[in-house]
């Protein structure tokens, strides 16, 4: 509502993985969409991370490349290369810098910036930047710079992340936004038992959906998937005398969105998770490296990434922690080999 009034601002949304940053985004997305304002939208990835500028060529360089030549026609010779230096779409101009001026980033700075400002001619902008804890250095002190320097315009910037993954140098340019009164913050946190209970609808009963949600956590990913997974298991099945959830797999989604985050583990450190999997949550570091065959002082190092990660939390107990989600022990511990889980249980003991 306010961007129809003109004018820059922010909103940055933190959260942990499937708490629903991507889609509150993406519902931001829509009604943006629905009042008439421009929406583009970027997604970084740990798999670009080697290409500058990455999460901004992904909201961008698509729309740039099907804009009518006259639309940035209005921008000088000079502004439309340094641009090219950041989309691959748009041509190259030629300058009066010569063929020695070594490119400098904070004209692509500027230039971006009088881009935005050109794509606010006819309707209001809203730029939405997903993933950005994923974002390469580039694209980082773009938009520190954006942040800094907004856009005379009526631009959103809306970025969501995962506040424990976030680089220094990100933490540093959103702290300055904060203080400036430019960024909003919105911190995204789990269900209750009574908004989960809600979220799973009749269908679910009572003691199920409290299995549910203490496997979840009160994360809404989780809670959906495991949902799923209840509701699409045998219905001529025996009744299990255990928890509702007794022998029930990790979904193949939950499984798959964890493989891709604990793809960015050290090989050390994958291994204490698997023997922390295996100690129980939760669990003890001294365990963990027993039931990993680990040396304690590299299965502390470990544990700092494991923390760092947001993999692992501490606890108020003093040298225990646990895992971030139960569902998330359980996917470890399925994912390891089953040879070497019964050596581990066999350390443990």
């Amino acid at each position: 509502a306010g961007l129809d009034r003109g004018g820059a601002s922010a909103v940055e949304l933190v959260g942990e993985p499937g708490i629903g940053k991507t889609r509150l985004v993406a519902e931001l997305a829509a009604r943006a969409d629905a009042r008439g304002h421009l929406v583009l939208s970027g997604t970084a990835s740990e798999l670009e991370r080697d290409l500058p500028y990455w999460v901004f060529v992904d909201a961008l360089d698509d729309y740039l490349q099907g804009l009518e030549p006259d639309r940035l026609a209005a921008l000088d010779g000079g502004i439309r290369t340094d641009l090219a230096d950041v989309f691959p779409s748009l041509p190259r101009f030629p300058t009066e810098r010569g063929a020695a001026f070594q490119h400098e980033r904070y004209r692509s700075h500027r230039a971006v910036r009088e881009l935005l400002e050109r794509l606010t001619a006819t309707k209001p902008l809203v730029l939405v930047l997903d993933d950005l804890h994923w974002a390469d250095p580039a694209s980082v002190d773009l938009l520190g710079a954006l942040l800094r320097r907004p856009p005379d315009a009526a631009v959103l910037i809306a970025v969501a992340l995962r506040p424990r993954q976030v680089p220094e140098r990100l933490v540093a340019a959103l702290e300055r936004a904060h203080r400036s009164g430019m960024l909003v913050g919105l911190e995204l946190g789990a269900l209750t038992r009574a908004e989960a209970r809600e979220f799973l609808g009749e269908v679910i009963d009572d003691a199920a959906s409290g299995g549910l949600y203490d496997e979840s956590g009160g994360n809404p990913f989780y809670l959906e998937q495991l949902a799923r997974a209840l509701d699409w298991a045998p219905k001529d099945a025996p009744a299990s005398p255990g928890p509702p959830l007794a022998g029930l797999d990790v979904p193949p989604a939950v499984a798959a969105a964890l493989a891709e985050e604990l793809a960015l583990l050290s090989d050390e450190a994958r291994l204490v998770l698997e023997g922390a999997a295996v100690a129980g949550d939760p669990f003890e570091p001294e365990l963990a490296a027993v039931a990993a065959s680990t040396p304690e002082a590299v299965a502390l190092e470990a544990l700092d990434e494991l923390l760092r990660l947001d993999v692992v939390r501490e606890t108020d107990v003093p040298r225990r922690f646990r895992f971030r989600h139960p569902l998330v022990r359980r996917a470890v511990y399925e994912s390891a080999r089953g040879g070497w889980r019964l050596g581990a249980h066999e350390r443990c003991a």
